[in-house]
């Protein structure tokens, strides 16, 4: 088959299982370009038009179906006598060897997985179909324990005709209900009783009824008390077992009613108020039968046998006449016969005897020694113990310090004494063990450095994140994702937490004008407050000389920051020395000369010219500088100081006449 094209579509890959009455294998979709499983009917089936007819009609009808737990049916087709479905491909192990690999299952995974299953079948039963075989292998479960249902109604069509694949048939007969086992229809109810089995499985990696042959386990159902999961695992909440417990009764009116009551009770069972609740009573069963279910393959009709309340020893024949001497005969021939049988029997009993003690090597087992396993690979485990003529038997158990392929433990322990032949179980590493991670988000950073304060993750990182919606502190983010199946000493931890309002870096303003700085905070959704600053000789006027916070620091949108703008360089005063000649009063001189004559004016001298200085600047109000006589030509030269945007003035009297004044500004120099 594989390397054959389905339709034209469907390239068949690999083979991927099988069961009582179908072969599954992956396949490439052609159209659609994805991988498929494609279950192909036996050839064994392909004649039977009332087999073909249910196969097809029940493959129609669970195509139906759409849920995230139930693997979906794409497509159903016929093509040279050859009837397929075409389902959607899972990668992942069956729930049967999860158990295997996985054992003991913590009970939070266990509720995880079992809601899962509920959710499908309640799906399913809401739409009139029921699956009638659900087991363990009928379900697949990827590596974040996502599961997904399978092979829904397809049981319905196994016939007798399927009795060559014991295998099969004897591996769906550990989950029929007893209403099926006695030839029943298979109804809502028979789907929660197997599906209480695959929770008791799930709860205590057993079965409850163990048997060589389907007829054997199936009067078990019908008969046999059912174990308490407790009396295997002894810390399963008791909640937990009571849904065990109302799941499997025998008489399916005192089972749950629908999956969706199941689902809800599972729901609650890991609350703390439930956990140790009063432990559910199994009660009478509807098939009385005797409880002695040993391994017989009789050819029976699975329907229960009425146990007899009375038992007669003895019973009349119709046709003895009551002769007291045919009585007496037929006495007498009984005790013959008892006497031989009790003389076989010791013939038996002494030749057992004296092969015991005159033989005893045809009856001596030897001793061997169980080799130490431990860290070894299965093949040299498998090796030694060839070695020592003892049997391998291969488990899978999560470890999380022996690696992956190694062997973890055994059973029994290394140099135990046992018979040669005798089974040794060796449980193989598959790793660290696999924990549902923690959900963090919504929890502030503190509670969560708490919280993970005693776990054993590789690295825990974190990161910020700002935010206007999610409180300062709050975790909003992690990777991996909460309810991912990891191993912690693995598993790097990302977690990241809110940092409030975003927040901006302040920029450096130095130097901008006061336009350029307010647009360029507006960018940053930062507001500007300006002010006066000082004088500078590197800041021209106007342009931002200082700024409040500083450049780097943090603001959140919407707060301000404050600008000091500058003058420009700062105007000192300045001193400037004006220098001012005064000269003799000429006039006053000439005047004196033309009343006198000549012999006079030699005589008479030159009359002092009075000259007075009066100036005003930055440090003098009027003061005078010169205030004296002069009788010649003199100069003089005033220091004036003069402030920026002020001015300095000076008035020279002669004789106490003005005769010339002046106002000088700041220049700036």
């Amino acid at each position: 088959m594989i390397g054959r094209r389905l339709s034209d579509r469907y390239d068949i890959l690999s083979h991927l299982g099988e069961g009582g009455m179908a072969v599954v294998y992956k396949a490439k979709d052609l159209i659609l370009d994805r991988l498929v499983a494609v279950k192909i009917l036996r050839h064994d089936f392909s004649n039977d038009e009332e087999f073909i007819r249910r196969f097809r009609r029940e493959a129609e009808s669970v195509a139906s179906l759409s849920h995230p737990n139930i693997v979906s049916i794409y497509d159903i087709g016929e093509e040279d006598d050859c009837y397929f479905i075409v389902m959607e491909y899972v990668q992942g192990i069956t729930l049967k060897k999860f158990i295997k690999s996985y054992s003991p299952v913590s009970f939070q995974e266990v509720v995880y997985i079992a809601k899962q299953i509920a959710l499908a079948l309640a799906h399913a039963h809401e739409r009139g179909i029921v699956h009638r075989d659900i087991k363990p292998h009928n379900i697949i479960i990827d590596e974040n324990e996502n599961v997904k249902v399978t092979d829904f109604g397809i049981a319905l069509g196994v016939t007798s005709a399927t009795i060559t694949y014991t295998n099969s048939i004897l591996g769906s007969a550990h989950y029929i209900s007893p209403e099926q086992a006695s030839g029943g229809k298979a109804t809502i109810k028979s789907d929660i009783y197997a599906f209480g089995i695959v929770l008791f499985e799930l709860l205590t990696d057993r079965i409850p009824y163990p048997g060589s042959s389907p007829v054997t386990v199936a009067i078990k159902h019908l008969n046999d008390p059912f174990p308490y999961p407790k009396d295997f695992r002894h810390d399963i909440p008791q909640s937990l077992e009571n849904i065990v417990i109302k799941s499997v009764e025998k008489n399916p009116n005192l089972r749950y009613d629908t999956m969706n009551e199941l689902y809800e009770d599972l729901d609650t069972a890991l609350d703390p108020n439930r956990l140790n609740e009063p432990r559910r009573e199994f009660h009478d069963g509807i098939s009385p039968m005797e409880s002695d279910s040993t391994d017989k393959e009789e050819t029976i009709k699975i329907p229960p046998v009425p146990r007899n309340t009375e038992t007669k020893t003895e019973e009349q024949n119709p046709n003895e006449d009551g002769n007291p001497s045919k009585k007496i005969k037929k006495t007498k021939r009984k005790r013959f016969w008892l006497w031989i049988s009790l003389l076989i029997l010791m013939i038996l009993i002494g030749a057992s005897v004296a092969a015991f003690y005159v033989f005893p090597k045809l009856f001596y087992v030897q001793d061997t020694t169980v080799p130490d396993l431990k860290g070894m690979t299965y093949q040299n485990a498998v090796q030694h113990l060839k070695e020592k003529q003892l049997k391998p038997i291969k488990r899978h158990v999560a470890d999380n310090q022996i690696d992956k392929g190694k062997v973890a433990r055994q059973d029994p322990e290394s140099q135990t004494e046992v018979k040669v032949n005798s089974d040794v179980t060796i449980y193989v590493s598959t790793g660290a063990k696999k924990e549902i991670l923690d959900n963090y988000i919504g929890y502030d950073r503190q509670s969560v450095l708490d919280l993970v304060r005693d776990k054993t993750y590789k690295q825990i990182v974190w990161k910020k994140e700002y935010s206007s919606t999610i409180p300062e502190g709050e975790v909003m983010k992690q990777d991996p994702s909460p309810g991912k199946k990891i191993i912690p000493s693995e598993t790097t931890l990302e977690l990241t937490y809110s940092a409030g309002e975003e927040e901006q870096s302040v920029p450096d303003l130095t130097g901008l004008s006061e336009d350029d700085a307010e647009s360029k905070l507006d960018q940053l959704g930062l507001k500007m407050e300006v002010k006066d600053g000082d004088y500078s000789d590197n800041i021209d006027k106007g342009a931002v000389l200082e700024q409040t916070p500083q450049q780097g620091e943090s603001l959140k949108k919407g707060s301000s920051v404050t600008v000091y703008l500058s003058k420009g360089k700062e105007l000192k005063p300045e001193t400037i020395k004006k220098t001012i000649k005064v000269e003799l009063d000429q006039n006053q001189n000439d005047q004196n000369q033309n009343g006198q004559n000549q012999s006079d004016q030699n005589q008479t001298e030159q009359k002092p010219t009075h000259v007075q200085i009066i100036y005003t600047d930055a440090s003098h109000n009027n003061e005078t500088f010169v205030d004296e006589e002069i009788s010649e030509t003199k100069s003089y030269t005033i220091p004036l100081t003069i402030k920026p945007n002020e001015s300095a003035h000076y008035q020279v009297l002669i004789n106490g006449e003005v005769k010339k004044e002046e106002t000088i500004d700041y220049d700036g120099g």
